[in-house]
Parts: structure tokens; C-alpha cells; sequence
């Protein structure tokens, strides 16, 4: 009897892409909630509840007809123009330079995808955030280039340097670094820089947590120095000070041929982005930002307070963050593996990312602080408790 091809069709082989660390530490932390532990409402960017204006905004886009601008809402691609110039002095083209994604994940997505092929290599340096999958979905391999706890987590340029092969196509950077909370000044940015226009390379920069930055120390966009080296571009996103998580809003900062490309890319991936969104992402730049200033203005004392915290349990900070919602926690003492650390802070409600999905040592793990200050508390005690069960 002849098969028929519903029956035997199959999946074709994959690229083997694993689960992203952040959902499978997600996964983890519901096991052991149904399996009673109480686990402790953790966040990283704030969570806020949207002003009048933003609500009046997202309702008044309802009953428009979209525009499907694959570009983005031009009202938006302008405020977020005007606010690059107002804050940082950037002169930042609405209409030739800048592109509205669906958060910053798919526009680092559409950008591997687009400026990098099959073979390219891309110096990455680590500890960092979860680039790997999307370098491999554009057939780009990842060249890691570790940084170290006992140097602050510093960007080396002349490691970076020692990395480059006659494959290398870009340099891949978060400013500032997710998961370490380093903030690059603004020299090593420049030297980055100087580095990738000596080996002719682009520069990729990860720019999300960009307002987030503690002790008197200031964000350098790499932007900045495009009149030396044009070949930048910025991925940001708008979920984290401007407390749009749900609304999945970010945008790419390109040289014009290679914005033309991501629309392209992004017109046969979803056409536009929505109107809904987009609306209520440009009240929220054009509007009032005491409820937001308010909210991150918190995040200094409560990244003292949590690490000082998780001094006095015994374990190690070794680098208090400069920047950023998130802290990595040497935390050897809790057990020998990275499961055994796991276990450990999953039992006491502790909902982490393993070092080791962040290219960290394995007993590290990403510990983020966002959250109201019982929360941060009782993470204080559970930390406490871990290391007292050890």
C-alpha cells in the first residue's frame, strides 16, 4: 500500500537551536512553583501602570485605519528622533536612518539576517545576552571573547583584536553589557571603534538598558563617533525605561542602504508593525515622564540594597553593576554544578539565568533587581537561606 505524503511527512532538519536560557530558566521556575515553592515575582524592567495619555493614545489608534508604514509610524520615527538629539545630540535622519521593530530581539533578528552570510564570523566579547541563536539563524558563527570578573567585567580591545580572522564581518557589543551591568566609557567606545575601522567591520551595538546607569557614570552611544566610522548600527528597545514590555516596540539606528534592506526584510517577515503599539510608544516619548523618571530613579537603591544583601549572605557580587536591571552572582557556595546552584535558589523561590546560557563561568548566575522593595527583601532572605542550607 502506497504512503501517502500527509502521512509520511516530517519535520526537516533544524539548525538544532536550543531553548533561549531566559525561557528555559522561565520553564524551571513554573516547575517548581507547581511543585510548591513559592516563587518570588522577579521583573527587570519596570512594570507600570500606563498614564491617561499613553491609554488615550493606544485607544484613539484603534479606531484608525494603519497606515502598514514598514518603516514605522513617521510620528514615531520623529519623537524618537527629536529625543536622540535632545538627550545624546544625535543627528539621526527619521526618514532615512531609523526602522520600528517588533522589540529589540527581532530587530537584532532582521540585522544578523540581512548584514551578516554563511561563514561570516562575529567577535562577541562575554559574558553576554542571548545573540547566539540569532547569529546562527543567519549562518554567522559567534567568536567568543571572555571578559573577566577580577577586571570589572572591561571590555579588552586588544583581546577583541587578537580575535579577528580574514572571516570576521562585525563586532557584536551590548553598551550597556547584559548580564554583567558594565557601562563602557566613552575611550574604550572610541577605541572599539578605531579597532573595527583598521579591520574594515561593522559594529553591531545591543543598546536596551541605555538609561539605566548608577554613580554619577553617562551612556556613550557608539553613534556618537559615526563621523569616524559609518559602518554602526543600534538596536534599542523601548520596553525597558519606557515601560513598554507588552507593547514589544524597538528600533535599528543604520546607515540608509542598510535600513532600505531591513525594510525590505521586515515587509516580507510582517509587513509593519502595529498601529496600536506604535501609538502608544509615541505618547509615551512625546509626553510626560515623571511616572517613568520616578520609577528608575528606585533602581541605584535597589541595586545597593541587593547587593549588599548578597555580600552579607556569604556569597560574591564581584563587580557592583554600573548599569542595567541585573547582577552576576558567583555563587560556588551553593553547590558544584550549575544544576545544584539551580536547585538551590529555585527552593527558596529564586528564579535565575544559569551562567552558562550567558557564556559566564557555570557558577554564576544573572540575578535581576527591578522588582518592589518587599520583593527584593525576601530575595535577600531566600539568598540567605540557600547559603545556610549549603
Amino acid at each position: 500500500m502506497q504512503t501517502s505524503r500527509t502521512e509520511s511527512w516530517v519535520l526537516p532538519p533544524t539548525a538544532g537551536l536550543p531553548v533561549m536560557g531566559a525561557m528555559s530558566a522561565r520553564e524551571r521556575a513554573m516547575r517548581a512553583g507547581r511543585d510548591g515553592a513559592r516563587m518570588l515575582p522577579l521583573v527587570g524592567a519596570p512594570i507600570l501602570p500606563m498614564p491617561l495619555h499613553v491609554r488615550r493614545a493606544a485607544a484613539e489608534a484603534l479606531n484608525r485605519p494603519d497606515p502598514r508604514d514598514s518603516r514605522g509610524l513617521p510620528e514615531l520615527r520623529t519623537a524618537i528622533a527629536d529625543d536622540l538629539a535632545r538627550v545624546h545630540d544625535l543627528d539621526v535622519d527619521p526618514e532615512r536612518r531609523l526602522i520600528v521593530t517588533h522589540g529589540a530581539m527581532q530587530g537584532l533578528s532582521l540585522v544578523f539576517r540581512t548584514v551578516l552570510a554563511p561563514g561570516d564570523e562575529v567577535v562577541v566579547p562575554t559574558p553576554t545576552f542571548f545573540f547566539d541563536g540569532l547569529l546562527r539563524e543567519s549562518g554567522a558563527r559567534p567568536v567568543h571573547v571572555p571578559t573577566l570578573a577580577s577586571d570589572g567585567w572591561a571590555l579588552d580591545v586588544a583581546r577583541l583584536e587578537a580575535a579577528i580572522t580574514t572571516r570576521t564581518r562585525a563586532l557584536l557589543i551590548c553598551n550597556p553589557n547584559n548580564p554583567t551591568g558594565h557601562l563602557p566609557d566613552a575611550a574604550t567606545l572610541e577605541a572599539v571603534v578605531a579597532l573595527a575601522a583598521r579591520h574594515g567591520l561593522l559594529i553591531i551595538s545591543d543598546d536596551s538598558w541605555q538609561h539605566f546607569t548608577y554613580d554619577g557614570r553617562e551612556y556613550t552611544p557608539l553613534e556618537s563617533f559615526a563621523d569616524r566610522w559609518p559602518h554602526i548600527i543600534t538596536v534599542m528597545s523601548l520596553s525597558k525605561y519606557y515601560a513598554l514590555a507588552s507593547w514589544r516596540v524597538g528600533y535599528v539606528i543604520a546607515p540608509p542602504e542598510v535600513v532600505d534592506a531591513l525594510e525590505c526584510r521586515l515587509q516580507w517577515e510582517a509587513v509593519c508593525c502595529g498601529i496600536v503599539s506604535q501609538s502608544a510608544a509615541t505618547a509615551t516619548l512625546t509626553g510626560p515622564r515623571d511616572w517613568l523618571e520616578s520609577a528608575r530613579a528606585t533602581y541605584q537603591v535597589k541595586r545597593d540594597y541587593v547587593c549588599d544583601g548578597i555580600a552579607a549572605s556569604g556569597l560574591s557580587v564581584p563587580e557592583r553593576p554600573e548599569a542595567g536591571a541585573f547582577l552576576l552572582v558567583d555563587c560556588a557556595r551553593l553547590g558544584e554544578t550549575a544544576e545544584a546552584i539551580d536547585a538551590a535558589l529555585l527552593r527558596n523561590g529564586i528564579s535565575s539565568i544559569r551562567g552558562a546560557d550567558l557564556h559566564a563561568p557555570g557558577n554564576y548566575v544573572r540575578l535581576v533587581f527591578g522588582s518592589d522593595e518587599d520583593v527584593l527583601a525576601d530575595v535577600v532572605r531566600g539568598i540567605t537561606r540557600a547559603v545556610q542550607e549549603a
